[in-house]
Order: C-alpha cells, then sequence, then structure tokens
C-alpha cells in the first residue's frame, strides 16, 4: 500500500503543475452526506465531506470531458452498542461496543470520461492522510445483579494519525447552469488496516 500511496502522491503533484499552465475558472463545490460501513460492514456511521476543485482541461475530448484536481474533507463518525442488560448468549457474544470518529483530507484527481452521453460518471482516486478516534471493547463480563445480569466492558483506545488511499464512483446531474446533484460509491483503505465504504448523496454549485 505505501507504493500505491506514493505513485497517487508524485501523479498528483505532476497534474497540478501541470494545471498551472490551464488557466480557467471551472471550480466545483460540494457536500456530501452518505453512510459508511467500518470494516467488512462490521457496524455503520455517518459521514460528511466538503469538497473544492477545479476543472484543468479548456477543451474537452471524446475521452476526457474534465479532469479536476482538488480535495475533500470528509468526517466520518460510527459506533456499534452491545446489549448492556440482560443480554441472551448471542448478544453477549456478538454484539460488541466499537466507536470510530475520523476526519480526514483527501488529496484528489477526479476524472470524467464522457462528454454527452452519461457525462456526469466519474472516477475519482487519491491518497489521505487523517486523524481517529477510536474505542473497542477489549473484555467483557456477565455479572449478576437484582433484574437478571448485566454486562461489564473494558475499553481500549487507539486514536492517532493514519494514512492511505481513497477510490470513489458515481453520477452528477446538472440541475441548471450553477446547482449539481448525484450520488457516490467511496472504497477506502489505510496503514491500519481498515477498510470502509460509503454510499451517499452530493449537491454541489459550479463557479
Amino acid at each position: 500500500m505505501k507504493r500505491f500511496f506514493l505513485l497517487l502522491t508524485s501523479t498528483l503533484f505532476f497534474l497540478t503543475s501541470f494545471s498551472q499552465t490551464k488557466q480557467t475558472k471551472d471550480w466545483y463545490i460540494k457536500l456530501s452526506g452518505g453512510r459508511v460501513s467500518f470494516g467488512t460492514g462490521d457496524f455503520l456511521g455517518y459521514s460528511f465531506s466538503f469538497d473544492a476543485s477545479k476543472n484543468v482541461i479548456k477543451n474537452p475530448k471524446t475521452a476526457l470531458a474534465r479532469l479536476l484536481i482538488g480535495g475533500e474533507i470528509i468526517f466520518e463518525n460510527g459506533v456499534k452498542n452491545p446489549v448492556i442488560q440482560n443480554p441472551t448468549i448471542e448478544e453477549f457474544l456478538r454484539k460488541t461496543f466499537r466507536h470510530t470518529s475520523s476526519t480526514i483530507l483527501w488529496v484528489k484527481i477526479s476524472y470524467y470520461p464522457f462528454k454527452k452521453i452519461i457525462n456526469g460518471f466519474n472516477i475519482q482516486v487519491g491518497p489521505t492522510i487523517g486523524h481517529s478516534y477510536r474505542s473497542t471493547e477489549s473484555k467483557a463480563t456477565r455479572v449478576a445483579d437484582p433484574s437478571g445480569s448485566v454486562r461489564l466492558s473494558t475499553l481500549s483506545f487507539d486514536n492517532g494519525f493514519t494514512y492511505g488511499y481513497r477510490i470513489s464512483t458515481g453520477f452528477e446531474f446538472n440541475l441548471n447552469k450553477k446547482i449539481l446533484t448525484g450520488f457516490r460509491l467511496d472504497f477506502s483503505n489505510n496503514n491500519d488496516g481498515e477498510i470502509n465504504t460509503l454510499a451517499g448523496l452530493k449537491l454541489g454549485i459550479m463557479l
């Protein structure tokens, strides 16, 4: 993954330098929100993000309608709560506690291959860096109390910075000359081996 991260970073710096020769006012500001699956469906959460990107293609071509260079700030939060009061054996074993809250910077390239037919289809890729607060249940016991039983948990914490990459695909529709909407599907991975997916909606303006 480190080689992939370095390759994405090098490519991004090259395209950023290239974009300086393409003076254009084609800016895109977008807000997105959606549902996040942390891990391989371990637990769910929510995401909110802010994206600012600039188109560096003056003359669209058949396989290169737009190429956007920019960045996105992403906030993700999710929690999996166990059954505390009178858990069954299955609930005690399967429903453990986990919580993740992350702030991520995604520096990215957005590629729009089509000019006319499905012209809003896009693929986005780039490196990420962020900070996460994570807490998990490292140990749990069932303790008898007057109402039956209660779950007692011992938590562990793993907070810190992460880096990785993110890939997204989606579709956008122009509502008018200034406003767009659409949907997105994301896949992300980082150096801690956290694999997350996102399904969300977006709303943006073109400047």
